[in-house]
């Protein structure tokens, strides 16, 4: 009788937390949507933008996850000239990505760029590249988030601002620890 009886109380429990867990949930949801309103419906229906990353390097990477963590993203396409970098970047990705589909992977970034349509493009490639990577990104039609130095001088910095303007792109910089 006993053993029956305890068995009945951990069924209750469990049920019990459940049940509150689910309530917990859906209350703080119903309140993020009446906070966020309108734009909290468009943030949760939100389609995954298209990602490409150029320089598959440490920094690239490291980007790149930290963007699958707090955005919806489907990663794409990656360049990168060194093969074996570029491998174990797919490899992540693949673990990465909701979708688990593998990134194009190319040995030219302009090829990639002209192969895909991107919303967001990564470039983490060495500092001398960023102006180029940059602005060919920008021509092609995607957002550019660029890993610092933003370029080796002024003037490459300005030609880099002077195209986002022009194409009406969003350019962000990463300046952590700075």
């Amino acid at each position: 009788m006993t053993e029956k009886r305890n068995e009945a109380n951990r069924t209750m429990t469990r049920s019990f937390f459940v049940n509150r867990r689910r309530f917990l949930e859906t209350a703080s949801g119903a309140m993020a949507m009446s906070a966020l309103g309108a734009f909290g419906v468009e943030l949760v229906n939100q389609k995954p933008k298209r990602v490409g990353l150029i320089g598959a390097g440490w920094y690239g990477k490291s980007d790149l996850w930290r963007l699958a963590q707090v955005a919806p993203i489907e990663i794409v396409a990656m360049a990168d000239p060194d093969r074996q970098m570029l491998s174990g970047a797919v490899e992540i990705a693949v673990q990465r990505q909701k979708s688990a589909n593998a990134p194009v992977t190319y040995s030219d970034y302009q090829k990639m760029l002209a192969a895909h349509e991107l919303d967001i493009v990564v470039v983490g490639s060495p500092d001398h590249w960023h102006c180029l990577h940059t602005i060919a990104a920008i021509e092609a039609g995607a957002d550019v988030y660029c890993q610092k130095p933003i370029s080796v001088d002024v003037l490459e910095g300005e030609a880099m601002l002077a195209a986002a303007r022009r194409h009406g792109r969003v350019v962000q910089i990463g300046t952590q620890r700075r």
